[in-house]
């Protein structure tokens, strides 16, 4: 599918030349098409499961199907196991579920397929688009928005999340996603006072909390400050972020009291375990306190990652709207001090910042674009700009590695890694299984692909002489994988009811 990564680098360029032109409307329309194209192409990336948290979203999206108000990872406890974790749960609560109803939503419409699982992240990220267009341009002007729609669109680190090659893939993409719409949807009611755009703030920030979690109220973070910079405490200015509160809260707490009351044992374990993040580094996800900083020129890439601070004193300077540039700025320390007391550490929980970051970046470079105008005069000749600013996004994109590999590939062991991933999935859908089947012995946690790909439930252990009794009394058959170098128990091997798979699945976690 690279002929998507050409025509988007071309209809990229193509929109720089329309806009230098002044045809903003049909550059929009051109960067949109390009977005789309590139978005499009790292969903195309890898035929198969990532195996950081894409395959889980993936297979409880795929349970969801059936039963979209029951999220399951295992869809039935077939033997007494250990289900207490959040990689072995039954009902899975490990995260909040609305981006796995849309991925559930594509595979209804597009088939049960990893084309499919990330089809509503390339649907968010080109929402994300125009969210960074017209809030640009709010802030700015014309060529502002423009160069922040440009920099979405452009943005690498989406494109990997998109493809689910780094963690939290689709779950980040629809999280940072509706942030940003809702801080989008804000911007626009402080320039219209329309009242619309109170009930797609508030619908917004809590599509965000049901991707994920709390973070998702970021907007009004930025609102309060705001408020307090404009009218300190003068509660009757505060009627209108008080109703898109409401409006959040009516969208994302449905579905808590549901969980709570048909689930109690499980929201609890969920709760408590988003709280360990505070105080503990869950899963080994831990750094030193400035880890957050180091993040940023993967998130931004290199090149943007070294003019963050002077694009915040440009922004703050040349921009009309001082009191909203001031919240942004006081929001960003907030979020980034707030995090870096956190324990547990990971790369996207500052990037719930790219809106305001990246449209403080386009306003720099709309100052540096018009300083260059004036000196050498590039007002008549489009191409030069154009052509200037496409090179920085080829490098910032890495694009020599995506038109060489296809992929985010880089390394040997990545190559490895792919290889193995490919392997596993042929093996998997090319298993003749019967009806009643059940896997085990599946190295690591790659019992996960195995239920995705095969329908069937999977462990990572050879069962024992009651888990077989158990299995019989239910009219199940074990298919035990005997070639993953451990040891299988004689009474495994000697029985002839046992399905025995001689075929490899390579661990890679």
């Amino acid at each position: 599918m690279r002929i998507f990564l050409f025509i988007g680098i071309i209809l990229l360029f193509l929109s720089l030349i329309l806009h230098f032109n002044k045809k903003e409307k049909i550059s929009f329309y051109t960067l949109l098409s390009a977005a789309f194209c590139l978005f499009y192409f790292s969903a195309t990336l890898f035929p198969f499961l990532n195996v950081w948290d894409e395959r889980f979203h993936a297979l409880v999206a795929k349970n969801m199907m059936d039963h979209p108000l029951i999220p399951t990872l295992y869809n039935e406890k077939l033997i007494e196991a250990d289900y207490s974790t959040w990689d072995r749960y039954h009902i899975w609560l490990h995260k909040q579920p609305l981006f796995m109803w849309q991925i559930a939503l594509s595979f209804k419409l597009f088939g049960v397929n990893e084309i499919a699982l990330r089809i509503p992240s390339v649907v968010v990220s080109m929402l994300f688009v125009v969210a960074a267009y017209r809030s640009g341009k709010i802030l700015g002007t014309e060529r502002t928005g423009f160069f922040s729609g440009v920099l979405i669109a452009s943005s690498p680190y989406l494109m990997q999340l998109i493809s689910g090659s780094i963690e939290l893939d689709q779950n980040d993409v629809s999280f940072i996603g509706y942030i940003s719409l809702s801080i989008w949807c804000w911007l626009e009611y402080q320039n219209s006072r329309s009242k619309k755009w109170l009930i797609f703030i508030g619908m917004f920030s809590g599509f965000a909390v049901l991707c994920k979690w709390l973070v998702g109220l970021l907007v009004f973070l930025i609102w309060g400050v705001y408020n307090v910079l404009n009218y300190r405490l003068d509660i009757k200015k505060y009627a209108d972020l008080l109703i898109s509160v409401l409006v959040c809260l009516v969208t994302f707490l449905p579905w808590q009291i549901y969980t709570l009351t048909k689930f109690p044992v499980e929201s609890r374990n969920a709760l408590i375990l988003n709280s360990k993040h505070l105080t503990e580094a869950v899963d080994g996800h831990s750094g030193p306190f400035y880890y957050h900083f180091l993040q940023a020129p993967h998130i931004y890439g290199l090149i943007l990652a070294l003019v963050i601070l002077p694009s915040i004193f440009i922004f703050y300077k040349f921009t009309i709207h001082k009191k909203i540039a001031l919240a942004f700025i006081i929001s960003i320390l907030f979020v980034y001090t707030f995090f870096s007391f956190v324990v547990t550490k990971m790369p996207s929980f500052t990037a719930v910042l790219i809106l305001p970051v990246t449209i403080m970046m386009a306003l720099l470079f709309e100052k540096i674009s018009e300083f260059a105008s004036a000196k050498i005069n590039l007002k008549k000749n489009t191409i030069i700009p154009s052509a200037l600013i496409l090179i920085l996004i080829l490098l910032r994109m890495n694009a020599v590695s995506l038109i060489k590999n296809g992929t985010f590939i880089e390394n040997e062991s990545s190559v490895a890694y792919a290889n193995s991933q490919k392997n596993n999935k042929y093996t998997f859908k090319h298993l003749n299984l019967p009806e009643n089947a059940v896997l085990f012995n599946l190295p690591g946690r790659h019992y996960i692909e195995a239920m995705f790909y095969t329908g069937k439930i999977a462990y990572d252990f050879v069962p024992t002489p009651e888990q077989m009794s158990m299995l019989k009394e239910k009219n199940k058959i074990a298919v035990v994988f005997i070639n993953q170098g451990n040891e299988i128990p004689d009474y495994i091997l000697k029985d002839e009811r046992v399905l025995k798979i001689n075929k490899k699945v390579y661990q890679f976690e």
